[in-house]
């Protein structure tokens, strides 16, 4: 996979708060209109009201005019005033603010890139890489058993690291894509979250079919298990991590891809906002379900990592990311001396 995943125009930046903040603040402004004018809304608004203020009368009780116009202006200025907050929340995170890293990885992806040349040697896309190959040939200047050692213990382990950095860059720009995708697809949960909720709220009113006002999270993504040669051999056959290509396969708006499906429509607009408060509730839970599993493979893969690094450095035996150290490293004058390493003839 190449580039990374574009963020629509409309789940990006300034668009995306713009269109949150004003399809929240007429939300809100339906759920007043239709407490204060649909009949049924207001009897549930007062009833409820009265039994809160007034826990100790009787619920049939005579409610004073006076008191009913206090519940009307508490409609107005306080009930709904915890949408547009509510909603505001859910601006960040910025998909886009992980762009940095991911462009990141793919430039060092890109520096480990590299391909045979005509003798079978690996060589490496930078002039770094390329350089191992220099000083392979450049030893072949000299003999001994310190420069096979060199050789076989360091420089052709060396060369076969390449790939596996390269893999292991791949695999965590995979992980910060799909971490991009799940906040893509929370976004898109969110507009459309504000657009049902919406139209369950019109919809006492007989503005819209109470079976469209339904919705559901979209913010799950693929979760595989990493498999092959080069995983295998880090100690991550049995790794649950994102599946990039699952996850892209299945475009933005995956179908079945939906965590919690919630109905929004209800008898009344108290009861609509209730549903609307529960279903951001289900999509937090669901985006942190994500999260977790996110974070969980990103620190496998470092765990693995610093696992692998650590048993190399104590037994000074290469492995999938480290290199032993050559014994020409702690060679004394008298070896040397003694021909273990001297100029070919």
């Amino acid at each position: 996979m190449s580039g990374r995943a574009a963020t629509p125009p409309e789940l990006a930046g300034a668009a995306f708060e713009q269109t949150v903040r004003q399809q929240a603040q007429r939300l809100k402004e339906e759920l007043i209109r239709q407490t204060l004018e649909d009949v049924t809304s207001w009897k549930r608004a007062v009833d409820d009201k009265w039994a809160n203020d007034h826990p100790d009368l009787p619920f049939n009780s005579p409610i004073p005019p006076e008191e009913v116009e206090q519940y009307r202006q508490r409609v107005r200025t306080q009930d709904y005033e915890w949408i547009v907050p509510s909603f505001e929340r859910f601006l960040v995170p910025d998909p886009d603010e992980l762009n940095p890293a991911i462009d990141a990885l793919a430039q060092i992806e890109a520096m480990f890139e590299g391909e045979a040349d005509f003798s079978g040697n690996w060589v490496g896309a930078s002039a770094a890489l390329v350089r191992i190959n220099d000083v392979r040939a450049e030893m072949g200047g000299w003999q001994g058993t310190f420069a096979n050692n060199f050789i076989d213990n360091f420089v052709t382990p060396l060369q076969n690291l390449a790939p596996n950095h390269r893999e292991l860059i791949r695999l965590s720009r995979d992980q910060l894509e799909c971490t991009k995708t799940i906040y893509l697809r929370f976004r898109k949960s969110v507009l459309e979250l504000l657009d049902q909720s919406i139209k369950a709220t019109q919809s006492l009113s007989g503005g819209c079919d109470p079976d469209v006002a339904k919705w559901g999270t979209i913010a799950a993504v693929v979760v595989g298990t990493v498999l092959g040669p080069v995983a295998a051999g880090w100690g991550l056959v049995a790794a649950v991590l994102l599946d990039a290509g699952g996850t892209f396969a299945q475009g933005l708006v995956p179908e079945g891809g939906r965590k919690t499906e919630s109905d929004l429509a209800a008898p009344t607009a108290t009861e609509v906002a209730m549903n609307v408060h529960a279903a951001m509730s289900a999509l937090g839970n669901d985006v942190f379900g994500e999260e977790e599993v996110a974070t969980a493979a990103m620190r496998m893969i470092a765990g693995v990592v610093g696992d692998r690094r650590q048993e190399g450095a104590r037994s000074n035996r290469s492995g999938p990311f480290t290199v032993a150290t050559p014994a020409l490293a702690d060679a004394t004058p008298a070896q040397l001396l003694g021909g273990a390493l001297r100029p070919a003839r």
